[in-house]
């Protein structure tokens, strides 16, 4: 009998101890969580240069109608491409960093959302989904854009 009392205070005891150590895990696990914030805080004011522009605002950066013009012309030359191959084509075209992962996101967003549109139009049309990424060929439809230009004049 005495060895039962023994054994259920040590469980007890084993018990109360292991309450303790996940007390003192959810303690460190939050102070880590804490630290995390206090060190990306003072990386702001401690390193002002090497803060960068982390999402690029694209909004007026191309003329209207103009990566879908762009896209369909390479789907015209160079057949089926991915969504991620047309928007580098796009950025070469106008100059940009493809080595920038944000402006090069930004820029897939962009193109993504100019070839649905174009899709409704019958510009382009989804050949399929490659691990994610769409894949892209020349549409049906043909299309004349009228380029404004000024007025000749007759003699």
């Amino acid at each position: 009998m005495p060895e039962l009392l023994i054994v259920q205070t040590l469980t007890d005891k084993r018990a109360e101890i292991l309450g303790r150590i996940r007390a003192y895990e959810a303690q460190i696990a939050q102070a880590k969580h804490d630290l995390a914030h206090v060190n990306a805080t003072m990386e702001l004011f401690v390193a002002p240069e090497r803060q960068r522009t982390r999402y690029m605002v694209s909004h007026g950066f191309f003329k209207k109608g103009e990566i879908a013009d762009i896209c369909v012309r390479h789907l015209d030359v160079d057949g089926e491409m991915s969504t991620r191959e047309l928007a580098e084509r796009v950025m070469a075209e106008r100059g940009l960093d493809s080595s920038d992962a944000a402006l090069r996101n930004s820029v897939v967003f962009k193109v993504v959302q100019a070839l649905r549109h174009a899709k409704r139009r019958k510009l382009v049309r989804m050949v399929e989904k490659r691990k994610g990424m769409c894949v892209w060929a020349a549409g049906d439809a043909v299309t004349l854009r009228v380029v404004a230009s000024s007025p000749s004049t007759s003699d």
